[in-house]
C-alpha cells in the first residue's frame, strides 16, 4: 500500500514538474512573440515615415521641375520675341541702308570705285556746303553764281568739246561767291593772300573756296592742297580733294586732273561727289584725246549712279563722244 502511495506521489510530482515546464515555456514564447510584434510595429512605423518623407521629397522635386519647365518656356518665349525684334531691326536697317545708298547715289555694298573704269571729273564754279550734300539751290541765289569759266579750245578730234560739272551749292557756309576778279594794281595783294589762323581748318577751307569762286584757280589749288596736307581726314577732306582736282581741270592740267580725281575716288569712296568726280575725270580724258576712257566713265556714271544729278549730263556727253549729237 505504502509503495503504491509512494508511486502515486512520484507520478504526481512528475506531472507537476512537467506542467511547470510547460507553463514556463509558454510564457517565454509569448514574450518572444510580443517582442517580435513590437519590433515589426516599430519597423512599419519607421518605414511609413520614410515613405512619407520620400513622397514629400518627390513632390518637392516635381514642383521644382515644373518651375524650371515654366522658366524654360518663358525664356524660349523671350528669345522668340527677341529674335522677332532683331529681325525687324535688321529689316529697318536694310531699308535705311537702301535709302542711304539711293539718296547718295551709291551702289549697295560698294566700298570703292571699280579700278577697271577710268576716272571721271567735272568742272564748275559752284561751292558745296558743309556736309557735301547735293541739293539744288533756291532760285533766288541762282543769279549770284559765278559765271562758268570758258572751256579750253576744242581739240583736233573733231568731236564736240565736253563741259565739266560740279555739285550745286547746298547748306555749307562758304565764302560768298563774288563776281569775277577785277585786275588789281601790282602793288596790292590778292584777296586770298591773307593768312589763315594756324590750326583753323574752316578759315583755310573758306579762303580756298573764295579763291575758287573768284576763278582764281591757281591760288585755290595751293590752298586746297595746303588744307589736305594739314587735314587729310577731316569732314571736308573729300570736298577739298574734289575742288583741287577741279582747279587742275580748269587750268588745263588734264593729266594731273585725271590723277587727282582718281585719288579722290579711291581715298573717299563714299563721298557724295563721286559721280561728279567720275564725270569730270571723263571730261579730262576727252580733252587728252582718250575717248574710250571718257566713254567708259560716262557709262559708269549712268549705270552706277542713275539718280545722281549728273547722270543726265553724262548721257548727253556720252552721245557727243560717240558722235550721235
Amino acid at each position: 500500500m505504502f509503495k503504491r502511495a509512494l508511486g502515486f506521489a512520484a507520478m504526481a510530482a512528475c506531472i507537476l514538474a512537467v506542467s511547470g515546464c510547460e507553463t514556463m515555456g509558454g510564457n517565454q514564447t509569448q514574450t518572444t512573440i510580443y517582442d517580435m510584434h513590437r519590433r515589426i510595429v516599430k519597423l512599419d512605423k519607421d518605414l511609413g515615415d520614410s515613405i512619407t518623407k520620400l513622397n514629400e521629397t518627390s513632390a518637392s522635386l516635381n514642383a521644382r521641375v515644373e518651375g524650371m519647365d515654366q522658366q524654360t518656356r518663358s525664356l524660349n518665349t523671350t528669345m522668340e520675341d527677341s529674335n522677332a525684334k532683331i529681325n525687324e531691326l535688321a529689316k529697318d536697317f536694310n531699308r535705311f541702308k537702301a535709302d542711304y545708298y539711293r539718296l547718295n547715289g551709291l551702289t549697295p555694298g560698294q566700298t570703292s570705285t571699280p579700278s577697271t573704269l577710268p576716272n571721271i571729273k567735272t568742272s564748275g564754279v559752284a561751292i558745296e556746303t558743309q556736309g557735301g550734300n547735293v541739293v539744288p539751290p533756291p532760285a533766288a541765289i541762282a543769279p549770284v553764281q559765278t559765271p562758268v569759266a570758258p572751256a579750253p579750245a576744242p581739240t583736233t578730234s573733231g568731236r564736240n568739246e565736253l563741259s565739266g560739272s560740279a555739285p550745286l551749292p547746298t547748306g555749307e557756309k562758304a565764302a560768298p561767291i563774288a563776281a569775277p576778279a577785277v585786275p588789281q594794281p601790282a602793288e596790292e595783294p590778292a584777296p586770298t593772300a591773307a593768312p589763315a589762323a594756324a590750326g583753323d581748318s574752316k578759315a583755310i577751307y573758306g579762303l580756298a573756296q573764295k579763291s575758287y569762286a573768284n576763278n582764281d584757280w591757281p591760288t585755290a589749288l595751293k590752298q586746297f592742297d595746303e588744307y589736305l596736307k594739314q587735314y587729310p581726314n577731316s569732314d571736308q577732306s573729300a570736298n577739298a580733294q574734289f575742288w583741287k582736282a577741279k582747279c587742275l581741270l580748269n587750268t588745263e592740267k588734264y593729266a594731273d586732273a585725271v590723277k587727282a580725281f582718281e585719288a579722290m575716288r579711291s581715298t573717299y569712296p563714299t563721298s557724295s561727289k563721286i559721280p561728279f568726280a567720275m564725270h569730270n575725270q571723263a571730261v579730262a580724258h576727252s580733252r587728252l584725246g582718250q575717248a574710250p576712257e571718257a566713254e567708259r566713265l560716262m557709262q559708269a556714271v549712268i549705270d552706277q549712279y542713275p539718280m545722281s544729278p549728273v547722270a543726265e549730263q553724262a548721257k548727253a556727253d556720252l552721245k557727243r563722244l560717240q558722235g550721235k549729237q
